[in-house]
């Protein structure tokens, strides 16, 4: 993957020179799509103050009403988390995330918290994955535009070691992991299956949906094998309606 195709998602972030400090982190390193969900205040002569010589970044950074749709038309979108989670996606190190994410194909976005609360549990259950930088225990704290940073450069080492590999290497890869989109798709489709035979009450969801779609993200489902559950869905619906 090029690092021009991967895209840098923030979640309403509240501090304008957070966002500039982000746009900063992420040019340096080659990196240029910015999207940022319900800025609370963009753009903002603090955020151009602080990204320097980055403010093309800003300029043409997108805003978005939802994460849904910051992340529509992508092949893959990792969320940074601080802190253990119950459950959610399987985490891995901004490293393993970055070295990941360069051998692959597609556009990619990895998506970062609101500073004082970071993701929430559903925003982290759209996500595949789940990178944790690993800080000591007693003190996490970590400025937005730090930990853009280190994600930018651990994706910068990356690319300057794998992405001539990588390239040759795509080329004969045919069957590729599923986008966030059809991800969020087959969970709709097995959530409807499940209601219509009375597996599922949508009233009293407990904690099927988040094991769902942990067990979707954390099978890293390809086309082919979308294409075999959605299948078998749709067969079973087409049963339901026969014998009606």
């Amino acid at each position: 993957m090029r690092l021009q195709d991967l895209e840098i998602i923030l979640i309403e972030p509240s501090h304008p020179g957070n966002i500039g400090a982000a746009a900063r982190a992420m040019k340096v390193m080659g990196l240029s799509n910015l999207t940022l969900v319900n800025p609370v205040s963009f753009p903002a002569k603090e955020a151009s103050a602080r990204a320097v010589g980055a403010v093309d970044v800003l300029e043409k950074a997108r805003i978005c009403k939802s994460l849904e749709s910051a992340t529509e038309g992508l092949s893959y979108v990792y969320g940074t988390t601080a802190r253990a989670r119950q459950m959610g996606a399987p985490v891995v190190s901004p490293r393993v995330a970055a070295r990941d994410i360069v051998g692959g194909r597609g556009r990619v976005a990895v998506v970062f918290g609101r500073e004082q609360a970071g993701l929430k549990n559903s925003e982290l259950d759209f996500c595949q994955k789940s990178i944790r930088i690993p800080t000591q225990k007693n003190f996490k704290s970590l400025n937005l535009g730090q930990a853009v940073q280190i994600l930018s450069y651990e994706l910068r080492i990356a690319y300057l070691e794998l992405g001539e590999i990588s390239e040759e290497a795509r080329e004969g890869e045919r069957d590729q992991l599923v986008s966030a989109d059809q991800v969020l798709g087959l969970k709709k489709h097995l959530l409807s299956v499940m209601e219509q035979v009375e597996y599922f009450d949508p009233n009293h969801p407990k904690l099927l949906e988040r094991r769902l779609a942990r067990f979707i993200n954390s099978a890293g489902v390809r086309h082919s094998e979308l294409q075999i559950a959605r299948g078998f869905l749709s067969a079973i619906e087409n049963k339901l309606s026969k014998g009606k």
